[in-house]
Parts: C-alpha cells; sequence; structure tokens
C-alpha cells in the first residue's frame, strides 16, 4: 500500500484537524494574526468529506466520537490522544526539510479513525468543514474552512499559469528597439526582467510611445474578475507593471498605494484609495476562497467560513468571513503579495510581433507573505 507523503502545509492540515478536535474551540485572530483572547467559538463537529462520518466532542466524557451518516457511534477515542498525536507530529513538521516526506505515527493515526485518504482535492479551496456555535447569538451552524500554514513555505493564494497572463501591446516601437531589449536576459543580469519591464516603461515615457492594456491570456479569467468589478483586470494590469518594474515594490498593501497616486480610473481623491483596496481585497478572497482562474464562478465562495491559520507554535487562529470580516480584509490585505513565478514558462517580458504590433506579457501570482 502506498505511503502517505505531503509537504508541510497538507501535513499541517491533518494537524489542524487532531489539534482543533482536542481544543474542542477555536479563538478568532486579528488583522496582526493575535489571538482575540474573548473571542473564541465552540467546536460541535468537525466533518472531512474524504469519510462518511463525523467528528463530534463529547465534553462531558472527554472523548471524540465517530459517528456515522445514519448518527451511529462507530468508535470512541479519548481526546487524550489528539493531544499526544498533535504535539508528536508538530516539530516533524517544523523540522523537515524535504519538499514531501511520510509521517508513519500520523498516517496510522489517522487510517485508524478511518480515513483512507486525508489530503482534500486541489479543485477544492474548502479544507475542513466544521459546525462551530457563535457565543453572541448561540446560532451553531456548518462551515467550510481553507487552511493556512506558517509551519514550511508560505501558501500561494493564486497559482500562476498561462491563464494568468495579461497582454499588453506596444504602439512606435520599431525591430531595432525590441531587439535591444530581447537583449536584457540573465546572462546580462540576475535582475534581468526587471530591467527590462523598467526599460520599456521607460522608452514609452521617454519617446511618447503608446503602451496599452489589451486582455487577460484567458477569458475565463477576465470574465471571473470583471464579476469582482469591470475594471479590475485593467487594474491589475497597472499593478503588474508596477511590480515587474521596480525592485522593492512587491505586497499588495504598497501596491495599492501606487495605484492610488497614479489613479487610474481617476477616482474622487478623498475615496481613490478606498476604492483601490477594496478591489484588491475582493480579489484576494475570491482566490482564496474559490475562484480558479479557467473556471467559471458565479460570484460565490466555495468556503463560507474562513481561514484556519497554523501558527508558528502550532496554535490555530480563526478569521470568519462574517463575523471578523474587518480583522480578515486587513489581514490578508496586509499579508499578501506578488510573486515573480517562471519567467521562461509563461513568456513574461518577451516582446513579440503579431500582424505589425508589438506585445508583451506579465503574469500574475499571489503568495501570503
Amino acid at each position: 500500500m502506498t505511503k502517505w507523503k505531503f509537504n508541510k502545509g497538507e501535513w499541517s492540515e491533518a494537524y489542524c484537524f487532531c489539534k482543533l478536535l482536542y481544543e474542542g474551540k477555536v479563538h478568532a485572530g486579528d488583522e496582526n494574526l493575535r489571538k482575540i483572547e474573548n473571542e473564541y467559538y465552540p467546536i460541535l463537529k468537525i466533518i472531512k468529506n474524504e469519510i462518511d462520518s463525523y467528528f463530534s466532542n463529547n465534553t462531558d466524557l472527554d472523548l471524540i466520537e465517530i459517528i456515522n451518516l445514519n448518527g451511529n457511534i462507530e468508535k470512541s477515542v479519548e481526546k487524550s490522544k489528539f493531544l499526544k498525536i498533535s504535539d508528536d507530529i508538530l516539530n516533524k513538521i517544523i523540522s523537515e526539510k524535504g519538499s514531501s516526506f511520510e509521517i508513519p505515527i500520523l498516517e496510522n493515526f489517522l487510517k485508524g479513525l478511518g480515513f483512507i485518504q486525508f489530503k482534500s482535492s486541489s479543485g477544492n479551496k474548502a479544507d475542513l468543514i466544521m459546525e462551530i456555535k457563535d457565543l453572541k447569538t448561540d446560532i451553531e451552524k456548518e462551515y467550510s474552512f481553507s487552511i493556512k500554514s506558517e509551519l514550511g513555505s508560505k501558501p500561494t493564494i493564486l497559482n500562476a499559469s498561462n491563464a494568468t497572463n495579461f497582454i499588453y501591446q506596444l504602439d512606435g516601437f520599431d525591430d531595432f528597439e525590441a531587439e535591444n531589449i530581447m537583449k536584457i536576459t540573465k546572462q546580462t543580469d540576475k535582475k534581468w526582467l526587471k530591467i527590462r519591464i523598467a526599460k520599456i516603461l521607460e522608452l514609452v515615457k521617454r519617446k511618447n510611445y503608446k503602451l496599452k492594456f489589451i486582455k487577460a491570456e484567458n477569458s475565463q479569467f477576465e470574465n471571473n474578475l470583471k464579476l469582482i468589478d469591470s475594471k479590475l483586470p485593467y487594474l491589475i494590469s497597472e499593478i503588474l507593471l508596477c511590480f515587474y518594474s521596480h525592485e522593492k515594490l512587491s505586497d499588495i498593501k504598497s501596491l495599492t498605494h501606487h495605484l492610488s497616486e497614479i489613479n487610474p480610473l481617476q477616482i474622487n481623491e478623498n475615496q481613490k484609495f478606498l476604492f483601490y483596496k477594496k478591489n484588491m481585497i475582493e480579489l484576494i478572497k475570491a482566490s482564496t476562497f474559490y475562484m480558479m482562474p479557467t473556471k467559471p464562478w458565479n460570484g460565490n465562495y466555495d468556503v463560507d467560513g474562513g481561514i484556519l491559520t497554523v501558527l508558528k507554535n502550532g496554535n490555530v487562529l480563526l478569521h470568519h468571513i462574517f463575523y471578523n470580516k474587518k480583522q480578515l480584509d486587513e489581514y490578508l490585505f496586509n499579508n499578501t503579495k506578488l510573486e515573480t513565478p517562471s519567467s521562461t514558462r509563461y513568456k513574461m517580458g518577451d516582446i513579440y510581433k503579431e500582424n505589425e504590433n508589438y506585445y508583451f506579457k506579465l503574469n500574475l501570482q499571489i503568495r501570503m507573505k
């Protein structure tokens, strides 16, 4: 039988599952990823779609009960075992150097609970379903959650692909100028891509050429973005130009300030930053909670509960979409950045000619910072 072999982020999902079942509650986090001491949500049950049962916390008997879809208890496990397994594997996840690795003790424990597999489908943004209780209203409700982990590499919010390419047209360029720019390569400078885009922008400004955004390469992705705001593809094209031409501008907050300064949509002075900020937050939330570039999106979220974050110390915090909306929005806005994916794979910064016009592409990839 094939052994489970996951990366740190994937093993963190299993750690989070065990940790929360033992804790029986999860604290809310603020915009700086700090625990809000007086705000927490009791966990009534945890559901994993990979198994036709759910896990219920019997606080009276200090047991975790595994209950099938007919409501019958199939197995009871001491809560202390979930604490022990989460303590045992935390350092293993943190210290492991490989990109993917085995944790036999955790695999055996989870298989003993009935799991054949644990990892969620890559096409599903929801990693965990929990029924939690809102202590302010006494409402008990099931929500789905995305799990992010600080135990390994920072998680990607929007993965790069050909679909996340943005296409620009250059009017006024000639063959000589295009060839000179294409001579800027990784052999001439390790920061060749930023130098190349900066050179394009310098020529456009100095010679009064026209640079215009044409479209996102994938029409489905462009349509998805337009569901958030009809001008969002254009706004993204502007922050990509800034990101790929400046060495130190990469975080979403700084790029949004840049967008506000150039104010491409001529928004009222008193509202411009708020407008651009809201668009960037909605882009990040859509990418985190449902939107896939190549799949039709109806504007709803696959994840309706929020983000569970596994901290470096092993604690887990919740940013709920509704109950902690302000903290969630600020947390995502302050803790995300653009990243440069493979330039050769996506042909970024390469000037090419079609029907006597010159074009180049830039790629969008978003990661937690």
